[in-house]
């Protein structure tokens, strides 16, 4: 599987002139949030051997020690997953003195992914959800179409596929 995109109309104006032209961008459906603690606790229960209960206090307890760090002046690396850190922003003032604790605050949150957990995200195949879906059948051409029936054809073989192999 891969991650589901469609297609969307947008205005190019990199070449100083205006074109309309046709990109795959995420699909809007896309639940705010993403998945919760106790979802990814269950998928993860899965595959671990560890309870789900295990991880959920695990990833609460997680998010409250990060958040101890921040307040403490330090980033927090998670190996193989990447690196949490703060920054912080104030107004500028003519004598050192004047800058003070209530004068500064946290501007931003910052998650850096680790390299290799960058490389292998980007590893990700992308499949275009079918146009029929998302697309007004005014729209429709023959040719959206075609490649729909081929693409249900494709996805209908690899299925196929696994299952005679048992994968």
């Amino acid at each position: 599987m891969g991650v589901p995109y469609v297609v969307r109309k947008k205005v190019d104006m990199t070449s100083g002139e205006r074109k309309e032209l046709w990109y795959g961008v995420p699909r809007k459906l896309q639940k705010r949030g993403g998945v919760n603690n106790k979802e990814l606790a269950a998928w993860m229960e899965k595959t671990s051997g560890f309870h789900r209960g295990q991880i959920e206090g695990i990833l609460t307890e997680m998010v409250a020690n990060i958040l101890q760090m921040l307040s403490l002046g330090e980033s927090v690396t998670i190996d193989g997953l990447g690196t949490f850190q703060t920054a912080l922003t104030s107004a500028g003032f003519e004598h050192p003195e004047e800058v003070t604790p209530g004068k500064v605050s946290v501007s931003r949150v910052y998650f850096v992914a680790h390299p290799d957990f960058r490389r292998e995200v980007k590893k990700i195949k992308c499949v275009r959800i079918p146009f029929k879906y998302y697309m007004p059948e005014s729209m429709l051409t023959k040719e959206m179409t075609k490649v729909d029936i081929e693409q249900e054809r494709e996805e209908a073989g690899v299925e196929m596929w696994g299952e005679e192999t048992g994968e």
